[in-house]
């Protein structure tokens, strides 16, 4: 099993006027994310609306831009709260050509810590892909304890988490007992200091539009260059705050669409910034220095 890369983005899910996923839409955003400093994108994650999108959507996703990006990787948000389904997606993930899925800690049901092992247990023996668990408890209303990561982390294709509880003490723990088991950073102004304690990489939302200073970031900390690195962190914080003012995926579709990318409306319930939360997201951004070139 790769590395998978370092910096992965959560892809947006781009759609057409009429409400219908864009294959081709989606192919052309990944290509322009790797080409602007990604190692490759996460397809039909949290960010990607994965709850509204249905299966056939979600493998033609994962089909398209694999094919489109073919060495870059690219992983599929193949996780729901039902064991059974996701055991599914994982297999069309598989088909589809993934390099890896991401599997979430089960929302809405509050399964007990015995619950969420034996879900990824089921999921990893489901499939030859590696699994990246994803550990948002601000989002499914539970999270993993270092007892649960570190038990799944002995199966043999869990090769990592997305760690997105916002407890370093936590993160450090699991670092500490298991040092070969990689930790991706979910929450992006925690990536610099994850990596400073040896998180391998992120897989970000702000890095639709400012991966190669997170990528600048993690290769100074990865040469020591602590102070330089902070002082990218403490610019793109502000940039971070911006891209969550109405969540996620919220604001960063708006911030994509009034920098002329062509992704359309998200599906509801998710609906864009009022006009005055808007203006705020976009005065904090034109004070920064974005990375992605504007659509023509």
């Amino acid at each position: 099993m790769g590395d998978l890369g370092r910096l992965l983005t959560a892809m947006v899910t781009p759609y057409r006027e009429d409400g219908e996923v864009d294959p081709a839409g989606a192919r052309k955003l990944a290509r322009l994310l790797v080409e602007n400093g990604n190692d490759g994108v996460v397809v039909t994650g949290t960010t990607g609306e994965a709850p509204l999108l249905s299966d056939e959507e979600k493998y033609a996703l994962w089909a398209e831009v694999k094919q489109e990006l073919g060495e870059a990787t690219v992983v599929a948000g193949a996780g729901t709260n039902d064991t059974r389904h996701s055991i599914h997606l994982a297999r069309l993930a598989e088909r589809a050509g993934a390099d890896a899925i991401l599997a979430v800690v089960p929302y809405y049901l509050k399964p007990s810590q015995e619950g969420i092992f034996q879900h990824f247990r089921a999921i990893a023996e489901s499939t030859s892909l590696p699994v990246i668990l994803y550990n948002v408890p601000g989002r499914v209303g539970t999270g993993m304890t270092v007892e649960t990561i570190l038990r799944c982390a002995e199966l043999r294709n869990v090769v990592g988490n997305k760690e997105a509880n916002g407890d370093l003490r936590h993160t450090a723990a699991v670092m500490e007992a298991a040092p070969g088991f990689k930790i991706w950073s979910g929450n992006d102004n925690d990536n610099f200091h994850l990596w400073c304690m040896g998180a391998w990489g992120a897989i970000s939302v702000t890095a639709h539009i400012v991966a190669r200073q997170q990528r600048a970031m993690l290769e100074a900390v990865l040469a020591g260059r602590l102070p330089e690195a902070a002082a990218i962190h403490r610019a793109l914080c502000r940039v971070t705050d911006a891209c969550f003012l109405n969540g996620s995926p919220s604001t960063i579709r708006y911030v994509l669409r009034q920098l002329g990318f062509a992704i359309g409306a998200p599906r509801l319930p998710v609906v864009e910034p009022d006009e005055a939360t808007g203006a705020k997201v976009m005065a904090e951004l034109r004070r920064h220095r974005l990375d992605v070139p504007v659509p023509a």
